[in-house]
């Protein structure tokens, strides 16, 4: 579905990153890893402007243009917000989002010299709701979500399409700790309608769609891919609480 086609992929050293590198890879593009640390094709941190350029200008200069962005570096935090240290609420922006704002501007002046292209970031289910004690991830997440749609118009007429992806719980090394407790997984069958976590190429899947021609007419969506998580969010926490809940003979006026 990408033969030949030139591909940069930030956050490529692990997780959803190096999933989404390493399909795209199988589909026949070539693809540049952009990372901190870690076995990828360049270093260098999404946080700095003059990094992103230094990556975008390689991957350009070696292969003769760029047809595709993957904005997958990020970081989240999860802490009280009365007592969150203003470093760690610029870092967790800086990295989410100004670092995907840089990454989209440096590709695009090229993707616009070549004749257009495809940008793909990763949001989060957190870029449409409210999480609990994340609110600088929240915020950033929101923010990837609003800036796919700003630039999805303004990039539109040179040829760009721009989307997004909001994962859900997907289950990476970033993740794992949560799985320690079976509670946790057994928590799952009862929110997620389709009743687990998701996996790293569940989310590789929506993104080889949006970077690929099959989505040609797709553009400044937030596309989820959570197992169906954001379709109830129900209140019911279990089957008993769920049956109660869900009674059919209750009739009131809720306004």
């Amino acid at each position: 579905m990408l033969t030949n086609r030139v591909v940069l992929v930030t956050g490529a050293a692990g997780g959803i990153g190096r999933e989404i590198a390493e399909r795209f890879a199988r589909e026949g593009a070539r693809v540049t890893g952009f990372d901190r640390t870690g076995d990828v094709s360049i270093t260098g941190d999404v946080r700095s402007p003059a990094d992103v350029e230094r990556a975008v200008e390689h991957v350009v200069t070696s292969e003769g243009r760029i047809d595709v962005l993957v904005n997958s570096a990020g970081v989240r935090e999860i802490g009280d917000v009365y007592t969150m240290a203003t470093d760690e609420w610029d870092n967790v922006i800086a990295v989410n989002l100004s670092g995907t704002f840089y990454c989209c501007q440096a590709a695009a002046r090229r993707m616009r010299e070549s004749g257009g292209g495809a940008i793909v970031n990763i949001s989060s289910v957190g870029g449409l709701i409210g999480l609990a004690r994340r609110p600088a991830y929240t915020a950033a997440k929101h923010g990837i979500v609003g800036l796919t749609k700003s630039l999805a118009r303004d990039l539109g007429p040179d040829g760009i399409r721009v989307n997004a992806i909001c994962p859900g719980l997907i289950r990476t090394p970033l993740t794992e700790q949560y799985f320690a407790e079976d509670a946790f997984e057994e928590g799952l069958r009862t929110v997620v309608p389709q009743g687990r976590a998701g996996v790293a190429a569940d989310v590789a899947d929506a993104a080889l769609y949006l970077a690929s021609d099959q989505s040609a007419y797709v553009s400044g969506i937030a596309l989820t891919v959570d197992g169906g998580w954001l379709a109830e969010k129900s209140f019911a926490a279990n089957e008993a609480a769920s049956s109660t809940f869900l009674a059919g003979t209750e009739t009131v006026d809720d306004t």
